[in-house]
Parts: structure tokens; sequence; C-alpha cells
């Protein structure tokens, strides 16, 4: 259930970007669910939600799979951080987590950072993602 809600969530982020007319009537996409806590590595989204939290992480606490997976609901890759999340080092840890991980802002979707052959920088472009998850 919290996996649903997680990705309700992101659509709703991604979608509030979008420009409305003003003939248009926005429908009340706040998140009321249960409480969820989600780790960023990167900025944090700008999201005033009053039952999301978001931490901050670092990529060597994000090794603590177990710690991580208990302590989190999610994990958030930022634009910034794609090139050193595709180290393979990493391809292990994603496998591990027992929370998704979602690689914001991705054009190459999930694949380059879960396959030890596959870089960012070689894989193929996925049109229309602004987020790619994995669990």
């Amino acid at each position: 259930m919290k996996k649903l809600l997680m990705g309700s969530l992101i659509a709703a982020t991604a979608l509030a970007g979008c420009g409305v007319d003003a003939s248009t009537q926005v429908k009340d996409t706040s998140y009321d669910g249960t409480y969820l806590k989600i780790g960023v590595i990167g900025e944090q989204p700008d999201l005033q939600e009053k039952d999301v939290k978001f931490s901050t992480l670092s990529f060597e606490e994000l090794e603590d799979t177990n710690q991580i997976s208990s302590k989190f609901d999610a994990v958030f890759i930022t634009k910034d951080n794609l090139k050193q999340a595709d180290e393979e080092k990493y391809v292990k840890v994603y496998r591990k987590l027992d929370v998704p991980t979602f690689f914001l802002e991705t054009t190459k979707g999930f694949l380059p950072f879960v396959f030890e052959d596959l870089t960012y920088a070689n894989a193929s472009e996925v049109n229309d993602a602004y987020v790619s998850g994995y669990l």
C-alpha cells in the first residue's frame, strides 16, 4: 500500500510544475496517507507536505542497506548525483534495499543503475521520463 501511495506522491510532485489554464479546475493533489520518510541524495524536493519528511543521505550511508531499509520508505537520488549513482559498487546496494530507489530526472531509466555492464553514458535514452524507480 505504501508503494502505491509513494507512486502517487511522485506523480503529484512531477505534475505540480505543469501549467494550468485559469479556466481549468485544479484538483487537490496533497498527500494524506501514512507518514512517509524519504532519504534524499542531493537537493531535497521543495514539497511542503505535513506527512512526508525528507532527510539528506550520502552514498556512504546508502551502503548500509539494513539501516536505510528500516529507517526510510524510499530513497530519491537527484539528477546531479546520477553519475555517481551509476558506479558499479552501488549495483548490489540497490538490489539489496528493501525500499524503492527513485532516480530523479533520469533520461536513461533505472537499468544503468542495476546492471553491472551498462553505464549511464552508454544506455539508451528513455523518452518522456522524469523519474524511474527500482525495488
